[in-house]
């Protein structure tokens, strides 16, 4: 039985919202967002740390699962970036600093000559993407080694004519999965791409050896088919494969494994002009700190962390504040243009209205019983709670205003109404909007 309800529209609070975005990364996640909410008729600033505009996505020349040139594509949204009125291009320059809440941020951009500049957001978007280590550690190189991106780069110059690698025709070519990125299904759609170029236009003998086939993206199980018609031979091994040199080739060994008895298993030998292996994916190393900077949540390996990946993978846990794209883990092209597509879109429903209207459930902090103990900033999941010091005492601070008490605050747009803070607060100063904490003490008991 319902005992009470508090009077919505009593306490129901509107937040005024400036049609202004920061997209942090430049790129194709970061460029997609930009234009989509450049022709919404939305400010973006979008920064870069690097002096050009594209990111890792300038290695993928050819999209893997439909025809098109994905370089020329990115190049048109760049084009249109530079046109635009609505958009703001930084590069070289960073993220230092940032404050406020949704709605209300004030981020400090510092360029490379040392330039601080203050931008005042309604939301911020991060797409800082992520790194690649080249790592052949074990292989010997003789001119005969080569990683994925340089055969992208190798097919996108060689016109009909046949492919040549340090002078030499490319005849056959191995690649090996799983070495170094054995979760990334962006690889195996790569390879898959790939080897189909290799086989159909070029007429090489292509080998793939891999531990498991990611197949698990959109037409994989379709292009594994088609290479293995194509002629694509695929050899599955658990431990690693031993490599020699043969001549100016390079021979790849590995125990045959369609027999199941080890002691019986021969050795299959593939000789090859050339092997083929993937950049090590790892995550952008200054991704901590900016976590630190904008307060939000570190997921495994050091990579963003979303806040719900069955819902809306593109929020996080502060409002406000989505991440985009492959800072969270390296994905497909078509992966990222829907997720960008996605925050694009998200942003746009939120700033269309001009306000936020705030929901009832809202915590609130009494300052009269408020012990600046830290509990409530430790506890909340959203960053929604700030005590900070002035003239010497614990105090919270509301930039722009001037308003000071010597209390925590709860800033209304960020406040998910979750509860936590009710529960912890040890001296009872916290309670939703319309509802004191001893009276939700008394319907718990």
């Amino acid at each position: 039985m319902v005992q009470s309800m508090p009077d919505l529209n009593k306490v129901a609070q509107s937040i005024p919202l400036k049609r202004e975005v920061l997209v942090l990364g430049g790129g194709v996640s970061g460029i997609t967002i930009a234009d989509i909410l450049a022709r919404s008729g939305i400010h973006v600033t979008l920064v870069e740390k690097r002096k050009n505009l594209g990111g890792l996505s300038k290695q993928f020349c050819l999209f893997s699962n439909r025809p098109g040139d994905s370089d020329n594509r990115i190049s048109g949204k760049m084009a249109r970036l530079s046109e635009s009125p609505h958009i703001t291009l930084i590069t070289g320059a960073e993220l230092v600093g940032m404050e406020g809440h949704f709605g209300s941020f004030q981020a400090k951009i510092r360029k490379e000559s040392g330039e601080t500049i203050l931008l005042f957001p309604s939301a911020v978007v991060v797409a800082t993407g992520y790194i690649t280590r080249r790592d052949a550690k074990g292989i010997p190189d003789s001119g005969c080694l080569a990683f994925l991106s340089d055969m992208e780069r190798l097919i996108a110059e060689t016109g009909e004519s046949g492919l040549l690698w340090n002078g030499k025709p490319l005849n056959t070519v191995t690649f090996v999965l799983d070495q170094a990125n054995d979760d990334i299904k962006l690889d195996t759609s790569t390879v898959f791409k790939q080897s189909l170029v290799l086989r159909q236009k070029y007429n090489c003998q292509v080998y793939v050896l891999c531990k498991d086939l990611k197949v698990s993206f959109t037409s994989g199980e379709r292009l594994y088919r088609k290479a293995r018609e194509a002629g694509v031979l695929f050899f599955k091994y658990e431990e690693t494969p031993e490599y020699s040199l043969v001549g100016d080739r390079i021979c790849v060994a590995l125990p045959d494994n369609t027999n199941l008895k080890k002691e019986e298993q021969e050795k299959i030998t593939l000789l090859s002009d050339l092997l083929v292996l993937p950049e090590v994916c790892l995550p952008d190393p200054e991704a901590e700190q900016l976590c630190r900077i904008l307060r939000l949540r570190m997921g495994k390996g050091g990579r963003f962390m979303d806040d719900n990946p069955q819902f809306l993978r593109i929020r996080s846990n502060r409002r406000g504040v989505f991440v985009a794209g492959a800072c969270r883990f390296p994905q497909l092209p078509a992966e990222t243009l829907k997720e960008a597509e996605a925050a694009a879109q998200e942003i746009t429903a939120l700033l269309a209205p001009g306000v936020y209207e705030c929901g009832p459930l809202v915590a609130e902090v009494n300052a009269d019983k408020c012990a600046l103990c830290y509990t409530c900033p430790r506890l909340c999941p959203h960053s929604a709670i700030g005590i900070e010091r002035y003239a010497g005492k614990n105090v919270y601070y509301v930039l722009g205003n001037g308003d000071r008490w010597n209390a925590a605050r709860v800033e209304p747009a960020a406040c998910y109404g979750c509860g936590i803070c009710v529960a912890e607060c040890p001296a009872r100063a916290i309670s939703l909007r319309g509802e004191d904490a001893l009276s939700l003490d008394a319907y718990a008991k």
